[in-house]
């Protein structure tokens, strides 16, 4: 079969199927959801054909050939089941794409009792429109992230990690810590490469440990442990670092993101302000269904229409929330060997084609 022939059935096929939401609002009264979502947008390569205007000035030639431009889908997902109940796919990321998905929610009558996001304003803004009594809680994964491209030792801590497994491998057995003597070479290279990690730990030493310092308060075991961390960070470590000749550049970037976190410290924390509901505290979870969802379309090379991405979008979230999880880790490894769908209550049992069970009915004649 060819490429183009199977690309048509496809397309007619997905295009044939009913939207996520209305799949969601038949099982909803049997489901039952906890409230703890995770919610973020994903990039969606979609291709457009630029037409020549039958008059007036030709555009250039790489403005009349098909382009890649992108597309969003916002989608979230109930923490305790796994289950994607909803998407929106829009033009960009933005207040107005993020609020039809929070009211399509709202009208359901999901509850939201917290959502955990990036630190993407609009996303939040749209959020507490809708729920305005949710807990927000920032993904500590991508703060810290953030943080590390702020002070700018991504490259040194990957330059470290370098040399201390090049320095690992000097050793002739992980049980021995020491290299025999005679062994020259290796000597002089595990002397250059200690070296290396300390001039790159002097020179970068307020950062690193910034860093380590602000990792360790995000994530302590409670929130009275965390609050004192932070309160250490800006009563001995901020002083430590206006008096001790470090670079000015690094203290004033160490000043300003402190004064970030002392922002966003509500946020940041509120997983461990509320033990008893389980908050989570990063977007992995959804970075998960991302990094699957972009193993589909490396091999499509972007959508021939907003149209078809839509389709195929839904399609492939229809097939999730009926395919039996396999390989979940603690703790949620009660749930393999269920469907989203049935780990929030719904009884799929009697069905045996999913897409069967979700293609459109055929609209009537009029008469």
């Amino acid at each position: 079969m060819k490429k183009d022939q199977l690309c048509r059935i496809v397309n007619r096929v997905t295009a044939n199927l009913k939207p996520v939401v209305e799949i969601t609002k038949f099982f909803f009264p049997q489901c039952a959801y906890a409230g703890n979502h995770i919610v973020d947008g994903k990039y969606i390569p979609v291709q457009e054909t630029v037409t020549i205007p039958p008059r007036g000035k030709v555009p250039r030639s790489r403005k009349r050939r098909k382009v890649k431009r992108g597309r969003v889908l916002a989608w979230g997902v109930d923490y305790g089941t796994h289950d994607i109940l909803h998407h929106e796919f829009g033009f960009s990321e933005n207040v107005f794409l993020y609020g039809n998905y929070f009211r399509v929610l709202k009208e359901l009558g999901c509850p939201m009792k917290s959502c955990t996001v990036d630190e993407k304003k609009e996303l939040i803004e749209a959020v507490l429109a809708y729920y305005p009594d949710c807990i927000i809680q920032l993904c500590i994964r991508h703060y810290v992230a953030n943080l590390s491209r702020n002070l700018g030792i991504q490259h040194i801590i990957v330059k470290i990690r370098s040399y201390e497994n090049r320095l690992n491998r000097l050793f002739p057995n992980r049980d021995i810590d020491r290299i025999p003597p005679s062994r020259q070479y290796a000597l002089a290279r595990a002397i250059k490469y200690s070296n290396a990690i300390a001039d790159l730990e002097f020179r970068y030493e307020l950062p690193l440990e910034f860093q380590d310092a602000v990792h360790a308060a995000l994530c302590a075991d409670t929130y009275a442990i965390a609050l004192r961390r932070i309160d250490s960070l800006e009563k001995y470590f901020l002083f430590k670092a206006a008096r001790l000749p470090y670079p000015s550049d690094h203290v004033r970037m160490v000043q300003k993101l402190f004064k970030d976190l002392k922002a966003n410290q509500e946020y940041l924390l509120n997983y461990l302000k509320y033990p008893p509901m389980h908050i989570p505290r990063t977007t992995n979870l959804l970075e998960g269904y991302n990094s699957h969802l972009e193993s589909r379309l490396g091999s499509i090379r972007g959508f021939g229409s907003d149209r078809t991405a839509e389709h195929y979008l839904n399609a492939w979230i229809l097939k999730r929330r009926f395919t039996p999880f396999s390989d979940c880790k603690k703790p949620f490894t009660h749930l393999n060997g269920k469907a989203p769908l049935e780990c929030a209550g719904a009884d799929i049992s009697k069905i045996t084609d999913w897409l069967k069970f979700c293609r459109q009915e055929p609209q009537g004649k009029a008469p």
